[in-house]
């Protein structure tokens, strides 16, 4: 399902967290609805670059942490915890593993005040290329 269409989507311009939520060069999970089937987004940071993705693995769909808030990251690659599967940051492409071509579901995002917020739906916004900057104090 495209995650735009999960009932608990919040609405384009929803606060998702903090830019300093996620952690540099780390990933920070956030997730909306219940707890049988929550929408999980997936946001990764370098610097004051922020992409966002279903946190959904495409080789089983699975998360892509095993432990809340626990993301294996190294030289901007996260890792599946299942399958040791690794995405890179910038574009979610799966370098490695048992995925390896297959890429993450990327969620639009933009940095405003400091917070990051949904974009506008992917039909309006460019494809994901360097994550939007968070604003500089």
């Amino acid at each position: 399902m495209n995650w735009r269409l999960h009932p608990a989507c919040p609405p384009d311009g929803a606060v998702l967290c903090s830019v300093d939520d996620v952690p540099d060069e780390g990933g920070h999970e956030v997730s909306f609805g219940d707890a049988r089937q929550p929408l999980r987004l997936l946001l990764l940071r370098r610097g004051q670059q922020v992409w966002g993705y279903e946190n959904v693995c495409p080789h089983f769909s699975l998360p892509l942490n095993f432990d809340p808030q626990t993301f294996v990251t190294l030289d901007g690659l996260v890792m599946c915890a299942h399958h040791t599967a690794f995405f890179r940051f910038e574009d979610g492409h799966c370098v490695d593993g048992p995925c390896a071509g297959a890429g993450l579901t990327p969620v639009q995002l933009r940095c405003e005040g400091g917070r990051v917020r949904l974009a506008a739906s992917p039909d309006s916004a460019s494809p994901p290329g360097p994550g939007p900057k968070a604003d500089s104090p």
